[in-house]
């Protein structure tokens, strides 16, 4: 059962337009929502139906917290999930599908968000995994497949690391392209 939404709600449009029937539970297995967080290292992940516990390490703060909550897809016609957040974050966040566009409320009883906020970030992540699923070209294909196979696998550090590599060496590859074309044009 989830707590009833509180007058401290805030509610955003997510601008993501999602088909007719979308599913969301097939998508987030495990602690894979969790996962999704952009600065928690997830331990001791225990799932039991919609309820799960988890020892949480934010990796900005370095605060180690317990998290338990629970995940429940479906509940109405319109409300696609809804995560119930309880222990040191007390939170109800809902993603409702209103008019085939992605909305996401979210109540707590410290009231508003503010714009730096954690809470965000992770719900921005949230948004552009479901951006992969709602869209079906290769491009997605392929970001889904290194997003469940290897970043989700990762935990924050390594993440951060292999971005930088990764811009690393896109910056060598446009560097040596760029050498090539120069050679070409000024040597020949």
């Amino acid at each position: 059962m989830t707590a009833p939404l509180t007058t401290n709600s805030v509610e955003i449009d997510l601008g993501l337009q999602l088909p007719p029937c979308f599913e969301l539970q097939s998508l987030f297995p495990k602690d894979r929502l969790l996962r999704l967080h952009p600065n928690w290292f997830i331990s001791d992940f225990r799932q039991d139906a919609a309820a799960f516990t988890a020892s949480i390490k934010d990796y900005v703060t370095e605060k180690e917290f317990p998290l338990s909550g629970s995940v429940i897809f479906d509940q109405t016609e319109n409300e696609l999930m809804c995560i119930t957040l309880t222990g040191t974050i007390n939170i109800s966040i809902r993603f409702q599908n209103r008019g085939n566009s992605l909305h996401v409320q979210i109540a707590s009883p410290e009231g508003r968000l503010d714009a730096d906020d954690p809470l965000l970030l992770w719900i921005r992540a949230i948004r552009e995994y479901l951006r992969c699923y709602v869209k079906t070209t290769p491009v997605t294909w392929f970001f889904r497949f290194v997003m469940n196979r290897m970043v989700l696998q990762m935990n924050p550090s390594q993440r951060k690391i292999c971005l930088m590599l990764a811009k690393i060496t896109i910056v060598e590859i446009l560097v040596i392209i760029f050498i090539v074309v120069a050679y070409v044009i000024f040597v020949f």
